[in-house]
C-alpha cells in the first residue's frame, strides 16, 4: 500500500484539538510569543540595520515588519484569528511596561497591527490563498502597511515631500510581504518541523 504524500503544508503533529475551541496551549502560545515580541521591539533597534546603508526619512520601515511577525507566527500554529489580537496585546503591554516613548498608545497601534493582519488572512483565505506564499504576502503587507502613515499622521510630519510619504508607506508594505508574510511562514515552518505541536 502505497502512503500518500503530504503537502508542505500539511506536515504538522496531530494534536486532536479542535479548529474552533480555544485551549490552554493557545494562549500558551500567544503569550510567549507575545512576551518574545515585546522584548525584541523593545529592546533590539533594527532600525540602524538601515539607517547605516539607507538614511533616507521613511526607509526605517524597510524593517518595520519586524514588529508584526510575532502575529503571523502563532496564527500559523494555531490557524486562530483571535490568536493574533492576543499576542498582540501582550506585545503591547510589555512594551508598555518596557517603557515605550508612545506611552498606553502603544498597545492600540499593537491591536490595530494585528486587526489588520487579522483581516489581510481572512481576504486571503476568501480567495483561496490562505496557505501560499503569495496569500501570506499579501497578508503580511496588508497587516503591517496601516501603522506607516497612522504614525506619520500623528508626528505631524506635513513639511515632508509627498514622494517621502510615498515611498514610507511603500516600505511598510513591502516590509510586511517580506517579513511578516515569507518570514513568518517560513518561520512557522520551521516550528512545526522541529517538532512544535499545531492546535487545529
Amino acid at each position: 500500500m502505497t502512503e500518500i504524500a503530504k503537502k508542505p503544508e500539511e506536515d504538522f503533529i496531530e494534536t486532536g484539538l479542535t479548529k474552533k475551541k480555544y485551549t490552554s496551549i493557545d494562549l500558551l502560545y500567544s503569550t510567549i510569543i507575545g512576551i518574545l515580541g515585546g522584548i525584541v521591539s523593545s529592546l533590539i533597534p533594527f532600525s540602524l540595520l538601515i539607517k547605516v546603508w539607507y538614511p533616507l526619512t521613511g526607509g526605517t520601515q524597510l524593517v518595520s515588519g519586524h514588529h508584526v511577525i510575532w502575529a503571523s507566527i502563532i496564527y500559523g500554529l494555531t490557524r486562530k484569528k483571535g490568536n493574533i489580537m492576543l499576542t498582540m496585546l501582550t506585545k503591547g503591554l510589555l512594551e508598555f511596561l518596557f517603557g515605550d516613548p508612545w506611552g498606553l498608545l502603544i498597545i492600540f497601534v499593537n491591536l490595530m497591527e494585528g486587526f489588520f493582519l487579522l483581516s489581510g488572512f481572512f481576504l486571503v483565505e476568501k480567495l483561496g490563498e490562505g496557505e501560499t506564499n503569495l496569500g501570506w504576502g499579501i497578508a503580511g503587507g496588508f497587516g503591517n502597511f496601516f501603522q506607516a502613515p497612522f504614525f506619520w499622521v500623528l508626528n505631524q510630519r506635513w513639511y515632508l515631500h509627498w514622494s517621502l510619504w510615498v515611498l514610507s508607506f511603500m516600505y511598510a508594505f513591502i516590509s510586511g510581504i517580506l517579513i511578516v508574510g515569507l518570514l513568518g511562514r517560513a518561520a512557522k515552518n520551521v516550528l512545526i518541523k522541529a517538532g512544535v505541536h499545531t492546535t487545529f
